[in-house]
């Protein structure tokens, strides 16, 4: 079976490429053997003069080659604000570049997973333009079965009469390992992203974050920081303090075996967070923006995730961080118990999909 599918292919942040991974996996787990093409549903990432999104020249070879188009993985339902000055932005008013002709020309079975909303730092979700509305609307209407990545998108959805699934992300269960603790190995703290740096407040947040691993240092913890995107290379040598390990890759095998050799995750990275419960470790979340708001709020964290603004904030994180480092707690219990519950979802949301996509090539025959 020859897939297409549709995500920010070529991403300098290995959280894109993260969930793309697992979303092959997951399908070759309940479709059977496949072959994935990878396509960029927008032009943020990709070669220039290449075909990008949903529009009419992939569109055509979707339909000419492939037996299933899957369009999934990371911010692709966040709304954007066009660009009046870049011609190239005016007409793309979310994740995907498409329009409501070209997807209604899509006779591709299609499968929506693992997307979510966001937002930059400290911003509200924004609202949908009635053109990001009407696309959004004829791809969920074209799609024989849709899960989104949280319950906050699940919610930003049915505001515009879009009704689907939360399963979580993919990432979260790159295996089916229980959360268990394992204080044997050292911790990973995933840095913020340099985006947040464009604003004081971002800037406060990352000098708070910087004064968190230098406790770490004092209370003699064995620790990692790792670095999720290019654009961090350039300022993390800046802030990070000399002596303290940086880990950065493009690989997707890397990171995992990276995430493998560690206790646990801090995770100031969505993505960080998300491969830390996929491989079964525990993590202590934080809402840097509404990626990681989104996570917390489907798995019920909101009291245990550091919130940028909140009063004794980097308090709870210095406890929080404390109790995971001894073993076994009541997160760790938590992250367990929600990370089965959604995992069951998701099985049977692709064993479903599965089922269906079955029916389509049996009647084609």
């Amino acid at each position: 079976m020859l897939v297409h599918h549709y995500y920010p292919a070529a991403s300098s942040n290995v959280g894109d490429t993260l969930v793309a991974f697992a979303i092959h996996q997951a399908l070759r787990r309940h479709f059977g053997t496949l072959e994935v093409v990878s396509l960029p549903v927008n032009h943020r990432h990709a070669a220039e003069g290449e075909a990008t999104g949903l529009l009419e020249a992939n569109i055509k070879r979707s339909n000419r080659e492939a037996d299933l188009v899957v369009v999934g993985g990371s911010n692709l339902l966040e709304p954007r604000k066009p660009s009046k000055r870049n011609q190239a932005n005016a007409q793309w008013h979310w994740g995907v570049q498409t329009d409501v002709d070209a997807i209604r020309q899509l006779h591709v079975p299609t499968l929506l997973l693992g997307m979510g909303s966001g937002s930059d730092w400290a911003a509200p979700i924004r609202p949908y333009t009635t053109k990001a509305a009407n696309e959004v609307q004829a791809l969920f209407h074209k799609s024989f079965a849709s899960a989104v990545r949280d319950e906050p998108t699940r919610r930003e959805l049915a505001k515009i009469g879009v009704e689907t699934t939360c399963t979580g992300c993919p990432v979260t269960f790159l295996t089916d390992r229980t959360v268990q603790s394992d204080t044997s190995k050292p911790l990973i703290v995933s840095l913020p992203p340099a985006r947040i740096l464009k604003t004081w407040t971002g800037r406060w947040f990352m000098s708070r974050t910087i004064k968190y691993l230098r406790w770490l240092n004092k209370q003699g913890v064995k620790f990692v920081v790792t670095l999720h995107e290019r654009a961090d290379l350039d300022f993390a040598p800046n802030w990070v303090p000399k002596g303290i390990s940086v880990f950065y890759t493009e690989s997707v095998n890397e990171l995992i075996s990276r995430y493998e050799d560690s206790c646990g995750v801090i995770g100031f990275r969505l993505h960080a967070a998300l491969l830390s419960l996929g491989l079964g470790k525990p993590i202590v979340p934080v809402n840097v923006d509404w990626r990681g708001r989104g996570f917390t709020h489907t798995f019920g964290l909101q009291d245990v995730a550091l919130e940028p603004g909140t009063w004794g904030g980097f308090s709870q994180l210095e406890k929080l961080t404390l109790d995971l480092l001894q073993g076994e707690n009541d997160l760790t219990f938590r992250l367990r118990e929600q990370k089965e519950r959604y995992r069951l979802r998701y099985t049977a949301f692709l064993q479903n999909a599965a089922a269906i996509h079955r029916q389509f090539k049996t009647q084609a025959a």
